[in-house]
This record gives structure tokens, sequence and C-alpha cells, in this order.
């Protein structure tokens, strides 16, 4: 559009008595935004407020905010209707949601009408002509009018008072939490965060209510960073639509619920577990992305030091037995399975996994989802499974002694036995195990091997920086004293140390990615250990440091990984 047609579009704009003055001055609306706007209104006969809601361009809340300044009008909340009504005559209740009208006094001195639209010419004068001086007009929001009026009917009915009670749900509220998870902007919000989850590789999104109002985190490489929230009035129906989306009780706001959504967000196939629970000013969520797109990595894209692929390869070659990966949650060790059963899925072997939830799905394996709610456990699953005829098992965790039990006894009847548990070390396995009541003997018998891991974040190539230790001599001493830890690091002159920056190719973290370090021990490693109590010969500390040396990380990450005394061990 040229400069000139555009000024005049802007002028019609301004001089249309149909719209507040703001939307213009502020750039709210366009001229491209003007003309669709005109041609949706003209050929549906929609009403224009209703029309910049549906477009995305104008909510609700905005419309009415806007009205009630320009024209110096009360802006009245849900909160402010009586229940019920105040009614009249001269005005029909078809009359009244039709036009988004709704009294809320009318006495002989002082009538208050309040209206959605204070620009419509017709339904302000029909009002004025029936209260005459005593009319005061005040502005609230559609949704908040039609709110009163459902309000305003079951004060009316004495059935639907008593089901009300004895259900305990507020159907009505319901009806508006739809009406918001509906809503244009509400939807354009939700599209436009699950993008960028996906853009930034975020693994979970949180949603939360706070006193100063909502909060959406996105988690990115480990760690929590800000991005732009939902309005405050919006909080609602985004978590209405949330609820919706994960087939969730968007009437139930007082209990924790479980929900799960399979859409395509930015062009792709995602699956989002989903987890509410209420909270003092509000309900919050967390979304975990399991991106269904992001196809099985293997035991060279997850980058395993040679050394721990040689023990894992090993394992991986025996018929039966036990193989155990340990780290805190979040860790990876999923993904490491994974990695491990891909390297087993051949046409002659029946893999089967019990997990929960399902994260990475692979074809060609069995995979099973458990729900201890319905009393279908690891340890169910893995006794309904082991009378199924597999080869290989893939058990999610292990977190109780029956489910060690049975694993134990898979691995010693023939069975190879992949599974998860929650210890700092690799050399900490065995005595978990033991603690839930496995017999040492066993054990030594079935453990083909254990291994740990820990996820740190890599550099960004954009923005890292290297570092002058000359410059710094306490850094340079303490770097020194680190390169002996493990000759194979090399001497120090020969490190590669960088520093994080920030840029935004990385959200100004410095950091872009995340790599797993690794530890390991095989049968024989364990054997070891039974006699003298030895450790793995190479730590994941060490490998950390490996990644310190080449300019992958940096030695503030190992220390928030690892904490500050055990990131060398």
């Amino acid at each position: 559009m040229d400069e000139a047609k555009e000024q005049d579009v802007l002028k019609k704009l301004a001089d249309d008595d149909r719209l507040p003055a703001r939307f213009f001055e502020d750039g709210k609306l366009s001229p491209t935004d003007e003309a669709r706007m005109q041609e949706i209104a003209e050929s549906t006969g929609q009403p224009i407020r209703r029309v910049l809601e549906r477009l995305g361009l104008v909510s609700q809340r905005e419309w009415a905010e806007a009205c009630a300044e320009e024209l110096d009008l009360a802006l009245i909340g849900a909160s402010d209707f009586p229940v019920p009504l105040p009614q009249d005559p001269r005005l029909s209740a078809d009359y009244l949601k039709r036009n988004g009208v709704a009294p809320i006094k009318i006495e002989a001195d002082e009538t208050i009408v309040v209206v959605a639209d204070p620009f419509d010419d017709e339904t302000t004068t029909a009002l004025r002509l029936i209260f005459g001086a005593t009319l005061t007009l005040a502005i609230a929001t559609d949704r908040d009018i039609e709110a009163a009026f459902q309000r305003h009917e079951a004060s009316e009915s004495e059935d639907e008072d008593q089901l009300l009670s004895i259900s305990g749900v507020d159907t009505l509220d319901t009806a508006r939490l739809t009406e918001l998870a509906n809503d244009a902007p509400t939807i354009k919000y939700i599209e436009a965060l699950f993008a960028k989850a996906i853009e930034s590789r975020a693994t979970d999104i949180h949603v939360e209510a706070l006193e100063a109002g909502p909060r959406v985190r996105l988690r990115i490489d480990g760690i929590l960073v800000e991005t732009d929230p939902p309005e405050r009035h919006l909080y609602d129906g985004m978590v209405s639509r949330l609820k919706i989306l994960a087939e969730m009780d968007i009437s139930e706001r007082r209990l924790p619920q479980d929900g799960r959504i399979r859409q395509k967000a930015a062009g792709r196939p995602i699956d989002m577990r989903v987890a509410s629970a209420p909270t003092i000013h509000g309900e919050s969520m967390v979304l975990r992305l399991l991106d269904g797109s992001s196809g099985l990595s293997t035991l060279d894209e997850i980058q395993i030091p040679a050394r721990v692929k040689k023990t894992l390869s090993g394992a991986l070659r025996q018929p039966n037995g036990l193989i155990l990966v340990t780290g805190p949650t979040g860790s990876g060790k999923t993904t490491t399975l994974h990695a491990a059963l891909g390297q087993l899925n051949k046409a002659g072997r029946k893999i089967v996994t019990i997990e929960n939830p399902v994260e990475v799905q692979t074809p060609g394996l069995i995979q099973i989802e458990v729900n201890p709610d319905l009393g279908w456990t690891f340890a169910a699953a893995l006794r309904t499974i082991l009378r199924h005829d597999p080869d290989v098992l893939m058990v999610g965790e292990i977190r109780d002694s029956e489910t060690a039990e049975l694993a134990v006894r898979a691995a010693m009847t023939g069975h190879l036995v992949l599974s998860t548990l929650h210890t700092n070390r690799a050399e900490e396995a065995l005595m978990r195990l033991t603690d839930m009541g496995v017999p040492e003997y066993l054990l030594n018998s079935v453990v083909r091997m254990t291994a740990a891991q820990r996820l740190v974040r890599t550099l960004c190539d954009h923005c890292k920086a290297p570092v002058d230790l000359s410059k710094t001599p306490k850094a340079q001493a303490m770097y020194a004293r680190l390169a002996k830890i493990d000759p194979e690091l090399g001497a120090l002159e020969d490190w590669k140390i960088h520093k994080s920056v920030g840029c935004d190719a990385c959200n100004k973290t410095g950091y872009a990615g995340r790599q797993a370090v690794f530890e390991a021990m095989g049968a024989d490693d364990l054997l070891q250990r039974a006699e003298d109590g030895s450790g793995p010969s190479h730590t994941m500390g060490q490998e950390g440091l490996r990644l310190v040396a080449e300019g992958k990380t940096t030695l503030d990450e190992l220390i928030r990984v690892f904490g500050v005394y055990d990131f060398w061990k």
C-alpha cells in the first residue's frame, strides 16, 4: 500500500466513531487490519469488537479498558455484578444478551446499565429513551456480562442450585473458562509459546501463577529461562486451554491433575506430559516436551567416551545379565538406554521396554507405559512381560524391592535387562540394590556393568572467549593442580580454557547444548571393588575436566553440576 493511500485509510480509521481512538494512536491497528475487520464484519454481521477479538488484534479486556478510558466510564469486573440482576419489563433477556447489555442497578432516581460496546448508538439510544436522565452507562467485557446472566439464571433455578451443591462443581464457571480457553488471543499465545519452546530446544515449560502476575519459563539446557508471560487477564484462559488440550477437567482447580498433549508445533509432532497443581495465587502447570521428531540417538551421537563405549558394548554382547545406568533425574539416562537398545534392535530379538512415561518411541520395540494409579506398576508390568518370551528388557527405573528382585530374577533366567537407578556414582549402584534386599552374591553373578552420567552445558561457539591464565595467578595455580589429577589431560599450557559470554544465539546464557559425561564399571571392575572397595578407573569429574581442557565447557559449569567438592572425583 502506497503512503498516500495508507494515510487515507488511517484518517478513515481515526474518523470511525465505532472504535476507540487509542487503538490507532498506539499502532494497535494497521490499515491492513482495518480492511480485514471491515470485510469480516460486513460478511458475518458480527460487531466490530467481536471481529477484533477473533482476529487476535484486540482482546475483550483491551476493548473494555480503551472504551472506559476514552469515554470516562466506570469499568465493571465480574465480581461487581449483583446476583440476581435487577429486571425491567421493558428489557427482555434476549435483547440484553444479544446486545451485550446488563443492568446492575434500577431505582427511581438512578439506573446503572453495563454495556460491552458504548459506541453502539442504536443500543445506547434505546436505553436513554427508556431510562432518561437517570441512566448511567458503565463498561464490561462480553464475557463478564455473559457470566453475570449465567449466575442470574442459576440463582432462579432451585434444581440447578441443588445440583451444584451436591456435585461441588461450578458449571457456570466452567462455561466461562471454556469461553476464555477458546478466545483467539489465548490460542495465539499458546501456539507461539509452543513454537518458541521447540525452537529454543526447551525440555519443559513452566507456567506459574505468582502474586505479581503470571510467569512463564522454559528449561533450556537444564536451566530455567524466563520468556514473555501472558497478560494477567489471559492467564485463566491459558491454563484452561492447556487443560482442554491435555484432556483434563477444567472445572477442578482444587486438586492436582495429570494429562498429555499430542499435537504439532513448529511443524513437528510434539508429545507433552502435563501436570497441574493448585497454588495460593492460582493454578500452576509444568509441561514436559517429548519431541517425537528428534529420532533415536546412537551411542556415537551421544558422544560416549571410548573406554565407556567399550565397556558398554561388551556388556550388550552378553546373552543375559543386568546393565545399570545411574544418575539424578534429567541426566540423560533414558537417552543412553535407548541408544543401547538401538544397537540391540535386530529382527531376531524381542525387546520390550517398561517406562513411565514412554519418552522415546522406537520402531521395532514393544513399549509399555505403566500407570501406578491403576496398579499397573513397574513390578506388575515386569511380572507380566516375563511370560511374553522377551530377549531384552528395559525397565525405566528400579525404585522398590519388588522391581529389583524381579529384574535380578529376569537377568538370572536368560534375559538381558537394562535399567536405571537414582544414585550419584557407578560404584553405588550395587549398594543401592543391596539396600533394597537383593543378596550381594546374586548381584555379583548377574550385573554386567554399572554406569553413571551427568549432563553439562557446552559453551556457545558464537560468543565463548579464551581465558588468559597469565593475568590471574591464583586461577593459574588452581588449574595447575587440576591438571595433575589426570595425566591424560596433558600439560596446562596445552589446555584451551574458555569462558562464557552470552549472545542472542544462546539466549544470553553463554551456553548452547549439553554433553553427557560418564563413568563405568564392568564386571571385572565390580569384582575388584568387592575385594578392595575401589571405584571406576576414570570418573565423570575427569571427563568434565577434559571438556574444560578442550574449551567445550567451564569450571563453573562443572561445579554447578557436581558441587564444589565433588567435580574432580
